[in-house]
């Protein structure tokens, strides 16, 4: 079984990193403030590294124009710099947020709509206003608008899991492809794939419905087929028809625990393994016919760094040939 891969202190690295651009950028930033970032940096190799990358990392996104208005700094930050488990993509969202505050020297305020992305291997979590919390997997994107009536997130590509704030008065929407998921008060996820949607239920209980129409309402809703899901629960939607299955406890979390940076595996045919990883890096791996079948199991990084764990365990561990050509592996 291959092990989660992580560089000795990076984590802790980015987080001081995005700590000393965000102090950086302050006001009443001193002289003092200055001395002891040059002495941080120079303390160690990996310091100046984290925090160039990071600098580079924001210019593209203010050179962009990114939509990052509607996350405050203080959530922002906070995402950047909580757990050892957030991924490099949420510390440049932070960042990204950190510029902007430098450029207009305020604090941002909620603006509907907004967008959110992430490029692959990326991760982010954002705050709404009104309590809930968005998370974004790798190569997702939504749109979000906030009314006096409704929350309507768009989920536009990927996959995102939704914390609810409970607002009776106005309904939590997620729109995807021809996909209504209407919730309350709840948690769940929803995956725009090929061949459909994806709903999986945690917490809570969501209605989910094919519409042909971009604008969900109760109204519209009450005309449509719709379906039920309570907690560990999971629908897959295309067209017009819904399956629905429960699910164990154990495999929800694991549906789930992108989230944390990771996922596992336990006993799944290569060809599953595969197409899931798939997900967070650039390469596109092929199998052979004797590899798609072969079970394999572990715990691999939600970035490129797991698809490369994989691909060394496969040589390593199980003798298969692993070749490369450009963007492109094949393993037989």
């Amino acid at each position: 079984m291959s092990e989660v891969h992580r560089l000795p202190g990076a984590d802790e690295a980015e987080r001081q990193a995005s700590e000393w651009i965000a102090r950086l950028q302050a006001d009443d930033v001193g002289a003092d403030d200055r001395a002891r970032f040059e002495a941080w940096r120079s303390a160690h190799p990996r310091h100046a590294r984290a925090y160039d990358e990071l600098m580079a990392t924001w210019a593209r996104y203010a050179e962009a124009g990114r939509t990052v208005r509607a996350v405050s700094f203080g959530n922002a930050m906070q995402a950047a710099t909580s757990a050892g488990r957030r991924r490099r993509g949420i510390v440049a969202f932070a960042a990204a947020a950190v510029l902007a505050l430098a450029a207009v020297g305020g604090w941002w305020q909620w603006r509907s709509p907004a967008a959110f992305q992430t490029g692959i291997g990326e991760h982010l979590a954002v705050t709404l206003p009104d309590g809930s919390r968005l998370e974004l997997n790798s190569d997702s994107a939504v749109r979000v608008t906030y009314g006096e009536r409704a929350r309507v997130i768009r989920l536009d590509r990927g996959e995102a899991y939704f914390t609810v704030a409970h607002d009776a008065s106005r309904p939590f929407w997620v729109t995807a492809d021809r996909t209504w998921v209407r919730a309350v008060g709840t948690a769940f996820g929803v995956y725009r794939r090929e061949g459909g949607v994806r709903v999986t239920v945690s917490e809570g209980r969501v209605k989910v419905a094919s519409a042909d129409r971009d604008r969900p309402s109760d109204e519209a809703m009450s005309r449509l087929s719709s379906s039920l899901l309570g907690a560990g629960q999971q629908a897959d939607l295309h067209g017009a028809r819904t399956r629905v299955r429960s699910l164990p406890l154990p495999e929800v979390e694991r549906q789930v625990s992108w989230r944390t940076g990771s996922v596992h595996f336990d006993d799944r045919p290569l060809h599953e393994v595969v197409d899931e990883l798939a997900r967070y890096t650039p390469l596109r791996i092929e199998l052979g016919p004797a590899a798609r079948e072969l079970t394999v199991g572990g715990t691999f990084q939600t970035n490129p760094q797991g698809a490369e764990a994989l691909l060394r365990m496969l040589h390593d561990g199980f003798g298969l040939q692993v070749r490369r050509d450009a963007d492109r592996v094949y393993v037989e």
